[in-house]
């Protein structure tokens, strides 16, 4: 599959599911950080994705019209029941890590402003675990933000003073986001992603223009 495939699967499936309004939230914007997320995982690596985020299991084959249903899970695509709180992800994610599994939880900027967050941090540090916390910013440098009233500094920041590696890429970018992950997965221990988009862009037509500079051979490269 192709990094452009993998944008269209995305953003395709997130338009299916919102003509039938099954899906409460779209992904609309994510479609880079989604496919990234799932693309830059083995297979077998449990999700635990929120309410956007969860149209990514199409990446791993799962049936379009099974989505509307993730609040069960969907244990056969290693895909964690899907929860609207970011506390009750953070603190799953840790508890599978710990059971040994390699584990990427998707987050929003506001989970910062939730305890858990900086329990799940200190956990994951303290017991080093595979575990990539990949969070969704919108206009990080944007005034009204809500971030900037959350959170003194950024969350990479946060999380290297946990003893997390942290790390900030372009979230309208599929392949800086693919190769974080990569990166933080191949490494092990815990890591935290802060993808940072810019409201009013369409980060899949960024990623489509993007691909299009790529060499042809690399824009064309299967995912495994």
């Amino acid at each position: 599959m192709s990094l452009r495939d993998a944008l269209h699967r995305v953003r395709a499936a997130d338009e299916e599911l919102a003509k039938g309004r099954e899906l409460p939230l779209s992904a609309r914007g994510l479609e880079a950080v989604v496919a990234g997320g799932f693309l830059g995982l083995d297979r077998h690596d449990w999700v635990l994705p929120g309410l956007r985020e969860g149209v990514g299991a199409v990446l791993r084959g799962c049936p379009v019209h099974h989505l509307a249903r993730l609040g069960a899970g969907a244990r056969s695509y290693q895909i964690a029941p899907v929860s609207a709180s970011p506390a009750n992800r953070l603190l799953h994610a840790c508890g599978l890590a710990m059971a040994g599994e390699q584990v990427l939880v998707f987050l929003g900027q506001g989970s910062a402003s939730y305890g858990a967050f900086h329990e799940a941090l200190n956990i994951a540090a303290l017991h080093r675990l595979d575990i990539i916390f990949l969070v969704s910013c919108w206009d990080l440098e944007h005034p009204e933000s809500p971030l900037a009233r959350q959170v003194a500094g950024s969350l990479s920041a946060k999380a290297l003073s946990y003893g997390v590696r942290g790390r900030t890429v372009d979230g309208g970018l599929v392949t800086e986001v693919l190769s974080a992950v990569t990166d933080a997965r191949a490494q092990g221990g815990p890591h935290l992603i802060e993808a940072r988009l810019s409201r009013g862009d369409d980060p899949l037509a960024r990623a489509y223009d993007e691909l299009t500079e790529t060499e042809p051979h690399e824009a064309n490269a299967p995912v495994s």
